[in-house]
């Protein structure tokens, strides 16, 4: 897959295991949890702080206080969710100068750190010529786009959780993501068409929305 996604619901069901077994005192769930989530994490975090350290540190914090408060991690509904808005705030509250500008506005002139899309069977749709100039288009996306793009396309969340992290709503993503499609089409040449087979179609069929 181009992503993570929950499309078996495999994910969650993996998660609410690890949830029992963390609640337990295993470590090593903790640990398996970890190795989900810390690489997205990180990068979610360093998008807010533009800090390697600053987000070494929000991520090694949440883990410990999913450790330290597990007997709780059972209520927990979404753990990813959770994990994503602990994040979040903890990024904010390390930067507090920078906070206040971006509660005034929110995520728009965050300037996301996009990994370079990953290798794996969706470049055989693509040439590597495509592949380069797709992930220069998701470079230039606006900021606000290019981390709604991000969340969905790389780190697999669905429409409805993305929403819930980033307090805005649903039909706000529909339309970031049809704008990050539109540009990545444009820039791959591509027409935008309902009954378009190839790129544009994969990325809006294969982009989870419940």
């Amino acid at each position: 897959m181009f992503a993570l996604y929950y499309k078996d619901r495999d994910i969650e069901i993996n998660l609410h295991s690890l949830q029992r077994r963390i609640a337990k005192g295993e470590e090593a769930a903790l640990s398996s949890l970890y190795e989900i989530f810390c690489k997205r994490l990180h990068a979610f975090a360093f998008s807010i702080s533009h800090s390697n350290d600053i987000a070494s540190d929000v991520v090694e914090e949440v883990f410990v206080n999913i450790w330290v408060n597990r007997g709780n991690i059972e209520k927990i509904e979404n753990l990813a969710v959770y994990l994503y808005v602990s994040v979040k705030n903890r990024s904010l509250n390390k930067v507090v100068d920078k906070a206040r500008k971006l509660i005034a506005e929110p995520f728009d002139t965050i300037e996301p750190a996009i990994a370079g899309l990953a290798e794996d069977p969706y470049t055989i749709l693509v040439t590597t010529e495509m592949m380069d100039r797709m992930k220069k288009a998701v470079e230039e996306l606006p900021p606000r786009c290019k981390m709604i793009f991000k969340l969905v396309r790389e780190d697999g969340l669905r429409y409805k959780e993305v929403a819930e992290i980033l307090n805005i709503s649903v039909n706000t993503i529909d339309v970031q993501m049809a704008i990050a499609v539109k540009r990545l089409c444009l820039a791959l040449g591509i027409a935008l068409k309902p009954s378009k087979q190839g790129v544009a179609a994969f990325i809006k069929k294969s982009a989870p929305h419940s």
